[in-house]
């Protein structure tokens, strides 16, 4: 089948509205296949979910003759009517596709249709053509790293900030902890922003654009991170560069998702994925600590701006193409609810952000903050409005995914507070101020997050999924609380090495598990923004959370600038943190609920990889239904 041809979803009702218009039409009764594929050609139906595969079967004496059956089927790829003729060179039958005009509906690249799912197969369902099936091992497995290299790329440039954020704040002229929390949170800030728009557009214009679209810009963005000297620039460059990472992750994820079906290889790379969040926190950390001791700052960023580009050479190389939009001019993409939501989650990290470098003395920062909360209640009346086409639909503000959101938000809050306030304790308090030394304080995230997202899906099937995010929010609660009672001059495997073993627990309990509570709180259509909205808590709360704790800070600490102050400032922060951490264990402890994953039955289980397949399609990416 051709990689520009598009498919159409047929239900059982599809089928019967198609045959009694026939029937209307012909007055012959019993509808041959081939009329019934003409009529399928230019009657539009409303598309319908469907559980199950039904096969029509013909008269012999249609228009054209070798035509025996009609299939319509439930289809991933996009949907779509195959009817079967025999060969009239042998008697094994071919399968042709039949295009269809359809809706607008996320496509997948040419040539690029998942294989078929172990109940697709159990069915009977046709082989569909693979882009990988004829490639070598090493194609395969470079595909793969592009893919997952998007994630350590984005959480690399994370790292990078963090662990030599004293000597780059040097190199620009400060060491103020309020300009210091910026240089950390404007990075996040982008990143949560536009995850769910960059979802949304890759669902328009093919993941493979908007992922390219983002290496550039990413690549653009380091470089001009090089050449600043003074904070402000270099802020602007760092909200570029998540800028970038927000529209290159959820497409390479969405590339990802659609090539595995649900199964054993699925897991396997998935969970790859997610162990890559802490490696790639600690080998952007690593990378930029050497850098920043033996080299020189502005080397940061051109580096990754340099390895960026080979990475995008590759990617152009190994992922496939994107299918042309069937009809370009029934895009629809919701620009005020894009507005919205951008000028209130921007404007109200920035309040709270600026109020840590300035205080809440100045007034546009309360203007700016009230300007934010106005925002918020208009973007949800604008998505309520627009219906399934927003950008955000109101179906995924379920209350059980609402809750799941808040407690994401103030888990992950304290996370941000723990890495960045850890980095300060050890470089002011503890006196190590080589960037090397603080990596290797730091490195118990790594083996600690890494064997906590590997053992992910073993929990999910042994463990009720509320029990481990109940774990996760105790793991963002205690982390902080060690390292808000660690004394100043204690040796570091006390409470700080705790803390960071403890602390890589939280985010990768909370993210898996987060996802699949909120996934199964939702309708089945909306399965994929629900997950990006995982996505983008996760990444601006981290965010938010170092505005809010440095202004906590700052106003403990007061004026004063001598050790003691500084310490109870950064006491205060954690404290603060641990705060955050037992209110969200409260409330998943009294009203968060879900079961454990269990063995189903085979029609369960077909309906489960539809779950599966549109919670993780893309962080963010869904179907617009017409």
């Amino acid at each position: 089948m051709s990689g520009q041809e598009h498919f159409r979803v047929c239900s059982t009702d599809e089928v019967s509205t198609m045959s009694s218009s026939l029937y209307g039409k012909t007055g012959n009764g019993p509808t041959s296949g081939e009329a019934l594929l003409e009529m399928a050609r230019t009657d539009s139906v409303e598309q319908r979910e469907v559980d199950s595969e039904m096969t029509l079967t013909s008269a012999p004496e249609g228009p054209k003759a070798g035509m025996t059956d009609v299939k319509c089927y439930d289809s991933q790829d996009g949907p779509g009517l195959v009817s079967s003729r025999e060969s009239s060179q042998s008697s094994s039958q071919q399968t042709q596709a039949i295009p269809l005009p359809h809706s607008s509906v996320v496509g997948l690249p040419d040539g690029f249709l998942p294989p078929n799912s172990e109940s697709e197969k159990s069915n009977g369902t046709p082989p569909r053509p693979h882009f990988l099936d004829d490639k070598s091992s090493l194609f395969k497995l470079t595909f793969i790293i592009v893919c997952c290299a998007t994630q350590l790329l984005t959480q690399a440039q994370f790292g990078m900030l963090v662990f030599p954020l004293h000597a780059i704040a040097e190199t620009l002229g400060t060491q103020d902890p309020g300009e210091m929390s910026w240089i950390s949170a404007s990075y996040g800030l982008t990143i949560g922003m536009f995850l769910v728009m960059a979802g949304r557009l890759g669902d328009m214009y093919g993941p493979k654009l908007v992922w390219k679209a983002g290496c550039v810009v990413i690549i653009v963005a380091n470089v001009g991170s090089g050449f600043c000297k003074s904070p402000i620039p270099f802020d602007i460059c760092r909200a570029l560069t998540g800028l970038g990472s927000a529209l290159a992750l959820p497409n390479a994820l969405a590339i990802l998702g659609r090539t595995f079906p649900p199964g054993r290889t699925r897991n396997m790379v998935f969970a790859t994925l997610g162990a890559l969040a802490p490696a790639g926190f600690w080998v952007g950390g690593i990378i930029s600590a050497l850098f920043a001791q033996f080299v020189s700052i502005p080397w940061i960023w051109w580096f990754t701006a340099i390895f960026t580009f080979v990475f995008l050479l590759i990617g152009l190389l190994v992922l496939p193409r994107d299918t042309p939009h069937p009809d370009p001019s029934s895009r629809r993409f919701d620009y005020l609810g894009t507005l919205l939501l951008s000028l209130a989650m921007g404007l109200f990290n920035f309040s709270w952000n600026q109020a840590a470098l300035v205080g809440w003395s100045e007034p546009y920062v309360y203007a700016i903050l009230i300007v934010s909360l106005l925002c918020f209640p208009a973007f949800f009346l604008w998505e309520k409005k627009v219906g399934e086409r927003a950008l955000i639909p109101v179906e995924v503000l379920t209350r059980q995914s609402l809750l799941v959101y808040l407690c994401l938000w103030l888990g992950w809050m304290s996370l941000g507070t723990l890495l960045i306030y850890s980095s300060f304790f050890i470089y002011n308090i503890r006196g190590h101020h080589q960037p090397l030394t603080l990596v290797a304080q730091m490195f118990p995230l790594v083996p600690a997050g890494v064997i906590a997202a590997l053992i992910v899906p073993w929990l999910l099937h042994n463990v009720p999924g509320h029990i481990i995010f109940l774990i996760a929010m105790i793991a963002f609660a205690l982390c902080n609380l060690l390292a808000a009672t660690a004394p100043s001059h204690s040796t570091y495997w006390g409470n700080t090495f705790f803390s960071f073993i403890i602390g890589a627990v939280g985010p990768d309990l909370s993210f898996s598990t987060g996802q699949l509570i909120v996934s199964n709180s939702v309708d089945h259509r909306f399965q994929g923004i629900a997950a990006g909205m995982v996505s983008m808590i996760t990444n601006y709360s981290m965010s938010i959370g170092l505005g809010m704790t440095g202004t906590v800070e700052r106003y403990v600490r007061g004026s004063g600038n001598s050790l003691e102050d500084v310490l109870r400032g950064y006491r205060a922060g954690f404290w603060f943190s641990t705060g955050l951490g037992a209110l969200s264990t409260v409330i998943v402890a009294l009203f968060v609920r879900m079961p454990k994953q269990q063995h189903r039955s085979k029609d369960s289980n077909q309906d489960e990889e539809k779950g599966q397949i549109a919670m993780t399609e893309g962080v963010g990416s869904r179907a617009e239904e017409v």
